[in-house]
């Protein structure tokens, strides 16, 4: 089976507080499926093109509704693997009036047994697209030793890729992912973080000189994000900044995956760099504005956002 994008890591269940907005304090929650890379597929299957993903679920029911949620969005989880241990989870509450906290379930988790061997050869031969992030190196040596091995075999295979940075400090020290993380932020097509990121992983400097170095280190497209202020990028040496559509922010939790499935979608479509990070930063707004990773991710056909979607985006 050909597709237009293959990735894999951890997915979540995310059990979400309802009736406060405090975790300490509440006593209902709302289940949803959630997760980095698998919040891109549905971004990617959400615009009209062909997604495939890959994990590791324990044999448990939040691994089969989880499998079951995110095929109904038209991805493909065909590969995924069932193991005895536990599917891993996160508890937050909404943030609507207090700080979004959350806390992890996921140590020893089924996903963090991923390892290099999973990652077939023909998984990235018939893609169009590799994405991997930082978090699924947080999880394990072997998940890191995964992204490692993977982004390695499209750059051989010449099949386009991105990397995510996705510094998530819950799982691990800043000077534990700049080791892990600077030697993969190379060779790819799109390389995106977030502006403190950025800095952990190439340490404090100019946002200019940062996103040239990533750019020297073959990194064609390098984005640095900031919410919703303005966003710095630099393609093939070439500097610009973009300022995002303004929303009134509802739920900025699953924002950047948005922005950045809408920009892999954009240039699958054949549309220009520029032309592209402004789609993902209307996937990216849309999401902001509504409660939840996937309630917002915008439709689309052939990787192009609606025309009357972007337009209302563009508008506000």
């Amino acid at each position: 089976m050909s597709t237009d994008l293959f990735t894999f890591g951890e997915a979540l269940s995310v059990f979400i507080s309802t009736d406060t907005d405090s975790v300490m304090s509440a006593k209902t929650f709302e289940r949803v499926t959630a997760g980095a890379e698998v919040n891109v597929a549905v971004a990617i299957s959400r615009l009209g093109l062909k997604s495939q993903y890959f994990s590791r679920f324990g044999n448990d029911q939040l691994g089969s509704v989880m499998l079951a949620d995110i095929a109904a969005e038209g991805v493909d989880v065909s590969l995924a693997k069932r193991v005895n241990s536990f599917t891993g989870a996160m508890v937050r509450n909404p943030g609507k009036s207090a700080a979004v906290e959350l806390s992890y379930l996921r140590k020893g988790s089924a996903a963090s047994t991923i390892e290099p061997s999973d990652i077939l050869d023909s998984y990235i031969s018939s893609t169009r697209w590799l994405h991997a992030t930082g978090i699924t190196c947080a999880i394990s040596q072997s998940g890191a030793d995964t992204v490692k091995i993977a982004l390695e075999k499209a750059t051989a295979m010449n099949i386009k890729s991105s990397f995510d940075l996705n510094i998530r400090r819950k799982l691990w020290s800043e000077e534990d992912a700049r080791k892990v993380l600077e030697p993969l932020a190379k060779n790819v097509d799109l390389l995106i973080g977030g502006e403190d990121e950025y800095q952990a992983v190439f340490g404090t400097q100019e946002p200019k000189n940062v996103l040239a170095e990533a750019n020297k280190r073959g990194c064609k497209i390098a984005v640095m994000t900031k919410g919703d202020q303005k966003m710095r990028y630099s393609i093939d040496g070439n500097y610009a900044e973009l300022t995002p559509p303004k929303v009134l922010a509802v739920d900025p939790v699953g924002s950047g995956d948005a922005f950045t499935g809408g920009v892999i979608a954009g240039l699958l479509s054949g549309m220009s760099a520029q032309q592209a990070l402004e789609q993902g930063s209307i996937c990216g707004a849309l999401v902001a504005s509504m409660f939840g990773d996937w309630t917002g991710i915008p439709t689309g056909v052939a990787g192009v956002v609606s025309n009357q979607i972007a337009q209302k985006v563009r508008s506000n």
